[in-house]
């Protein structure tokens, strides 16, 4: 039997902090920005935004998983990608309800067939599969198996966009890793392995930073970037190890360096690791299979 205690106070703490640090290095910016399909308080009145020059963004349009799902159920992100022409990118992204119900379903199936019990905040126990052993991987594994499909539609669009605009490696991962970071970060409640599943993160714009990372691996694998889990049960914390030259901490995995990519806060320098996780002996790449397709 495998127990898991994350403390969800100091997630939360830590996730506050490195959120705060975030967006100071942003406050030169002079632009209005979008919260997952809500605009931020402002202070501005509704004329002065009409009166106000909009700037230039590319827009990824919307993705519908089916394509008749309404768009009323669509989550509208905007973000910016420094390095980029124009820098600020929007997506929509809706799952019909069905589907989300049958993911949630899934999930919740999954967990009873591993004797899944919930003990408390980030506590829990189960039984793991054989082979798995104490950590997470079987359960990232089965999420990423079943969440496929939806998450591979949003990552065609990803896919296409890459493609029609000439972007390369370094490009396509900030252009991916921006849109999971502007999802809001929320502890889970009372999802099965304090994990949301990846469909879901962005179809509900909620997720903490093993959900988060789960949703990008499976991005970025999608647009042919070299990427990896990072997971750290002593730090409980997660991430995503990215397999591009440049400066920075990073994560030996298979005769390679995997440069550190932070989830939880906006703004976050490819290969900065916040000082409070900055412990490379615990850290462990989990090898995960690619999603199905």
């Amino acid at each position: 039997m495998v127990t898991r205690s994350w403390n969800g106070k100091t997630k939360l703490l830590l996730a506050l902090a490195l959120l705060g640090m975030a967006l100071l290095t942003a406050l030169w910016r002079l632009d209005v920005r979008r919260n997952a399909g809500r605009l931020a308080e402002s202070g501005w009145t509704e004329e002065a935004r009409d009166e106000a020059p909009r700037e230039a963004s590319q827009d990824l349009g919307t993705v519908l998983v089916p394509q008749d799902t309404p768009l009323e159920r669509a989550r509208a992100y905007d973000w910016r990608v420094e390095g980029l022409t124009p820098p600020r990118q929007q997506l929509a992204f809706g799952l019909g309800e069905a589907e989300e119900h049958g993911l949630e379903q899934a999930h919740r199936d999954y967990s009873r067939s591993l004797r899944y019990r919930a003990m408390g905040p980030e506590r829990f126990t189960y039984v793991a599969p054989p082979g798995c052993g104490a950590d997470m991987r079987c359960i990232y594994a089965e999420l990423m198996r079943s969440n496929a499909a939806p998450v591979r539609v949003l990552g065609e669009r990803f896919a296409t966009s890459i493609r029609e605009r000439g972007l390369d490696a370094a490009q396509a991962t900030e252009l991916i890793l921006g849109f999971v970071r502007r999802v809001h970060y929320e502890l889970p409640g009372d999802d099965p392995f304090g994990i949301v599943p990846p469909g879901l993160v962005p179809a509900q714009d909620r997720g903490d930073c093993d959900s988060k990372a789960v949703l990008a691996l499976m991005l970025l694998r999608q647009a042919g970037v070299d990427a990896v889990m990072l997971y750290s049960d002593a730090l409980a914390h997660a991430a995503i190890g990215v397999g591009l030259p440049g400066t920075g901490t990073r994560i030996a995995f298979g005769g390679r360096g995997y440069r550190y990519a932070e989830l939880t806060a906006e703004g976050w320098p490819l290969g900065m690791i916040p000082p409070q996780y900055n412990k490379p002996l615990l850290w462990r790449v989990l090898p995960l299979p690619d999603a199905p397709g």
